[in-house]
């Protein structure tokens, strides 16, 4: 069972070649489930559904942070929300995280699924990015813990842009181990100058499943430079 991670960074930079570029990676990554994070959504687009079809997964999407984008020269009436993909169909839910004027809103995903007669649950995040908001995001996290324990039968998987470090004492709960910076900017040789591990993807709950291996995708860039997303893709095996 493969679970992958990627923020898809809404419809910036070049949107139609980044759409192929993650279509690309995430096939040669082979994953079961899919989280996605700043799904763009609107009038003739939508991220989560071109990247299901292309994968052969079923889309879950939770809508949000609505607001006029400008696409292709034009403002269009748009979310930028999360999905999970997968395998097969779940019972998808979402709630409303604490959030911050400066900010917008904030959501939780998650996602039942019964694999091989195992139960699993998936919890899909995308925490407050603003800076000095270490309390804001563990009061989101703490939320959507408490959430994802609610009835919880197996396994559980924590997903997401925590726009945070393992060093994020918020983020302790979660036990994350060091890894390698998941900012890598729009194009090769772009990266930010604080390329920070902040996607995470970590089995929290064994339920019968233990962690095989993490691996990183969607990190390498075409022949012209662009990188499919300026987040690279985070992958977790579990057997």
């Amino acid at each position: 069972m493969r679970i992958v991670t990627l923020n898809t960074w809404k419809n910036e930079g070049d949107y139609r070649r980044r759409l192929r570029l993650m279509g690309d990676g995430l096939r040669d990554m082979a994953p079961d489930i899919v989280c996605l994070q700043e799904c763009f959504a609107a009038d003739g687009f939508d991220t989560a559904d071109r990247l299901a079809f292309e994968l052969g997964l079923v889309p879950h999407q939770a809508p949000s942070r609505r607001k006029i984008r400008t696409h292709q020269g034009r403002g269009l009436d748009s979310t930028s929300g999360l999905a999970i993909l997968a395998r097969a169909q779940g019972v998808a839910d979402r709630l409303d995280l604490a959030s911050h004027p400066a900010d917008g809103e904030r959501i939780a995903q998650r996602l039942d699924l019964e694999v091989e007669g195992r139960p699993l649950r998936i919890l899909n995040l995308h925490l407050t990015h603003l800076r000095r908001a270490d309390a804001l995001r563990a009061q989101q996290l703490a939320q959507a813990l408490a959430w994802a324990g609610e009835g919880l039968a197996g396994g559980l998987v924590v997903a997401g842009d925590l726009n945070a470090t393992a060093k994020e004492s918020g983020l302790a709960v979660l036990g994350l181990p060091p890894r390698p910076g998941t900012l890598q900017g729009a194009r090769a040789g772009a990266a930010p100058s604080r390329a920070a591990a902040i996607d995470h993807c970590v089995l929290l709950r064994v339920g019968g499943w233990r962690e095989a291996a993490v691996l990183r995708g969607l990190d390498t860039p075409d022949a012209e430079g662009w990188l499919p997303s300026d987040h690279a893709a985070v992958g977790l095996d579990l057997a």
